[in-house]
């Protein structure tokens, strides 16, 4: 027999559920509404106690970052002016985060900017990207 959760619903899908929003919490905030491709705006969570703060060691192209673990992000282009506005010494936090065009934010430790980026290796999907640039 399987147990369920509040309103009948399976507590597999309760923990889905509780998942995705806990993704969300460390989404995004008032700060990136304008074009935002997600509706999620989250004050910034608390600093995790075993995270290692990351710093931009390369940003040549305006688009691509290379961070101190020797990962490489592509940032949303409608973000690109916090990047540059970052620092060497600015110190960064990288979280997943469920969306449908974004797979993680950076999020700056000092004064919790943030912005929205994918693997360097990928591209954004156009079409999606001037709809959600339009809309904004």
């Amino acid at each position: 027999m399987m147990t369920t959760g509040p309103h009948g619903k399976p507590r597999e899908e309760a923990r889905e559920r509780e998942r995705r929003e806990r993704s969300l919490e460390i989404g995004l905030e008032d700060s990136m509404a304008a074009s935002d491709p997600v509706a999620a705006v989250q004050p910034a969570p608390a600093k995790e106690p075993d995270s290692v703060p990351l710093r931009i060691v390369k940003h040549d192209k305006s688009d691509i970052v290379e961070l101190s673990d020797g990962s490489r992000w592509r940032v949303w282009p409608g973000d690109i002016s916090t990047t540059l506005r970052w620092l060497p010494t600015t110190e960064l936090r990288l979280s997943a985060m469920e969306d449908e065009l974004c797979s993680h934010v950076l999020i700056s430790t000092s004064d919790r900017s943030r912005t929205r980026v994918i693997d360097a290796s990928r591209d954004w999907p156009v079409e999606k990207v001037r709809r959600s640039l339009r809309d904004s």
